[in-house]
């Protein structure tokens, strides 16, 4: 199938397969940034931060926090007086900074947009990363405090005694807010070795083949345990499941009555499944895969196990996971034993306290497009493709 015209933003690859970045320039600084659609803010680190350790605070060298090269404030970044930057993302990583405006180019198309510049971290990176290409929602208000989506800009110089947010447009929404791009974009990512690791595709589709046969879907609000008290607003790219399918057995979408409702989010590399729907799938590997409770929901699986058919159903089309997907290495461990697990699912917590992921290893298989002036997004399956990727 064609591509509809659309600046196309080449993907790289890191750990594996397992993240995604793409180039971003900061005025004539060109840096890599971890792609992201479950996160809004788009930053960089700067030359003389300052990196700590995440549990104690204890300053730690520039080089434990693992990133890329740093920016270099010039002239041609001015700074926002009076606010600051903060944000913790759920692993518990930690940034603070300050904002400004700046030229950047995304794709080929250029927008001075608001930045956050970050000066003092508690990062685990992959020391390739310079930062985050935030694509979510603008921000969800009130929600904020809720450790939701959103921008996260404060009121005042002081990032332990925020107490004001101060809202601004990321940079896609300053993009089409401006008229520079259509208010969609979309994603493909390969899984080969060689050549471009997959394409961020704004205002229209990818230069990849596919099924020309969209699946069209609503993003949902997303309803958390606990945050009655926040107003209703759009903050992450979730959409409700039909249902699961393995082996041609279609399993129930829902718990208790509550639909089970995913973020599509590129920052992610497993599919955080409920756990009932996530054991069944374990199971059916030959050998069965196991999950071992102390690391966090992942499940392995020896080397030469088969997978099983493994679909999502969504705006009643189901995308089929290809067994390349399913099985990953990644590495050894201390005994030099081989690290494989299926990467296609990982236990996720309990339905009515948070909410589920369709992360990387389901993009390798689709077309998705976030189409925010639609409110909806859409998918279409790849057509096969030779790959030089055994998946192992």
């Amino acid at each position: 199938a064609s591509s509809l015209l659309a600046k196309n933003s080449s993907l790289i690859s890191l750990l594996g397969f397992a993240q995604f970045d793409t180039n971003v320039t900061f005025g004539d600084q060109t840096f890599e940034l971890l792609l992201d659609t479950g996160s809004s803010d788009t930053w960089v680190i700067q030359s003389d931060f300052t990196c700590i350790n995440q549990t104690t605070s204890a300053l730690l060298t520039q080089a434990a926090c693992a990133f890329s090269p740093a920016h270099t404030i010039t002239p041609e970044f001015v700074q926002i007086p009076n606010e600051n930057f903060n944000i913790t993302y759920g692993d518990g990583e930690f940034l603070t900074g300050i904002l400004g405006y700046e030229n950047l180019t995304l794709a080929g198309i250029i927008v001075n947009t608001t930045i956050p510049v970050v000066d003092y971290a508690a990062w685990d990176g992959d020391g390739t990363s310079s930062g985050i290409l935030g694509l979510g929602y603008p921000d969800a208000r009130i929600r904020i405090e809720a450790n939701l989506s959103g921008t996260r800009a404060y009121a005042g110089t002081d990032p332990h005694n925020n107490t004001v947010h101060a809202f601004y447009d990321p940079i896609f929404t300053t993009m089409y807010k401006q008229g520079l791009v259509a208010p969609m974009f979309s994603l493909a990512i390969e899984r080969d070795l060689s050549g471009p690791a997959g394409y961020l595709a704004l205002g229209g589709l990818p230069p990849v083949d596919f099924v020309e046969d969209f699946a069209s879907t609503p993003i949902v609000i997303t309803h958390l345990a606990n945050t009655q008290k926040f107003p209703v607003g759009y903050d992450f790219y979730s959409i409700n499941l039909d249902s699961v399918v393995l082996d041609n057995v279609s399993l129930p979408s829902a718990a208790n009555g509550t639909a089970y409702s995913d973020l599509v989010d590129s920052g992610t590399t497993l599919n955080y499944f409920p756990a009932e729907l996530a054991d069944a799938v374990a199971a059916a590997y030959d050998p069965p895969a196991t999950h071992q409770s102390d690391d966090d929901g992942i499940y392995y699986v020896d080397c030469d196990a088969k997978a099983p058919g493994l679909g999502l159903t969504i705006g009643g089309t189901t995308f089929w996971a290809s067994p390349i997907d399913m099985i990953q290495g990644f590495g050894t461990d201390d005994d030099g034993n081989d690290i494989v697990f299926p990467v296609s699912i990982m236990k996720g917590p309990d339905p009515t306290t948070d909410k589920y992921i369709l992360g990387c290893a389901f993009f390798k298989n689709v077309i998705a497009v976030f189409d925010v002036g639609a409110i909806e997004m859409r998918f279409a399956a790849r057509e096969y493709y030779n790959s030089d990727n055994s998946g192992k």
